[in-house]
């Protein structure tokens, strides 16, 4: 992305005389711009690989990021309004949320959060003719091969049907629109209210994943007494069948989150140079080999145990 581009792109807006600070994203290949102008306001510019391009990565379209921040709007939940965009040279020009997020800010932050999840639960057009993704089918949901592949060798088939093995096991989760990156540095504290960023993979997942990934942060540990907050409030409307379900579900997605992320680190590590994300590894692995004592996880155990 050329500066003449970006100098063209701002040309027709209020932005375009602007002090433009870049910072690379988290895990992905995009980056971002704050822009400020002399008046103090700030907006944030995106730019990505064009969808068609090469060098695009998957589960980070600039294409869904606009379509999935128009079915959010849709719900009215609080993501950046566009104030340009062209998806033809991947540029997106949106509303600045700022830099606090909801890390650190306590309980009543994380009950905000928990309230957004359901939120996108219960709304009667959530999983409505969207045609979202389904997790199963998602990059999220295949990057769990990494675990086997760069982890505790074996056979990915083998290691997906331990996995499958371990879900038949349990009631059919219910369905919900899953941000699938739900964590708090993507929640912003924007006017005491939460603001959502990076939701561009969305997709129609087991109800319990995005609440999972809240609580369950591999950047930080999450207080006890706010995991127990957010899970009574985002089960308080459940029936007390899904209620059942959504225990039983929940340490096994947890695993699941888990052992992916497990498999992203060394593979990042080795393919990618991403030595900086291994600062992780060891405490989430210590979480993984403490979950997966749950009786329920026991075809995962076995699994790890026979490549030892």
């Amino acid at each position: 992305m050329t500066q003449n581009t970006v100098t063209y792109f701002l040309n027709d807006t209020d932005w375009s005389n602007t002090t433009i600070d870049w910072f690379d994203a988290d895990w992905s290949v995009r980056r971002y711009a704050r822009l400020t102008r002399e008046d103090g306001k700030t907006a944030i510019l995106l730019n990505s690989p064009p969808d068609d391009s090469p060098d695009a990565m998957v589960g980070h379209s600039i294409g869904e990021w606009s379509k999935v921040n128009a079915l959010f709007k849709s719900l009215e939940l609080n993501v950046p309004t566009i104030i340009k965009q062209d998806l033809s040279i991947a540029l997106i020009l949106m509303e600045d949320f700022g830099t606090d997020t909801i890390a650190n800010k306590g309980v009543d932050a994380y009950l905000k959060a928990a309230n957004v999840l359901v939120q996108m639960r219960d709304h009667p057009q959530a999983l409505s003719s969207n045609n979202l993704i389904k997790y199963e089918d998602t990059h999220v949901y295949q990057a769990l091969r990494f675990y086997p592949q760069y982890v505790s060798g074996g056979d990915v088939t083998e290691w997906f049907e331990a996995w499958n093995r371990v879900e038949n096991s349990l009631p059919p989760s219910p369905r919900a629109l899953t941000h699938i990156d739900f964590h708090p540095a993507n929640l912003m504290w924007h006017n005491n209210e939460i603001g959502i960023i990076d939701f561009q993979a969305a997709c129609d997942g087991p109800f319990v994943y995005d609440i999972v990934n809240l609580l369950e942060d591999i950047r930080l540990d999450v207080a006890q007494d706010i995991k127990h907050a957010c899970r009574k409030h985002y089960c308080a409307l459940l029936s007390p069948n899904d209620r059942a379900i959504f225990d039983q579900w929940y340490d096994v997605i947890t695993a699941q989150f888990y052992a992916r992320i497990l498999g992203q680190i060394k593979y990042l590590a080795k393919e990618k140079g991403r030595d900086d994300l291994m600062k992780y590894y060891d405490a989430v692995s210590q979480r993984f080999d403490k979950i997966i004592t749950n009786k329920t996880l026991t075809p995962i155990a076995r699994f790890i145990e026979k490549e030892r």
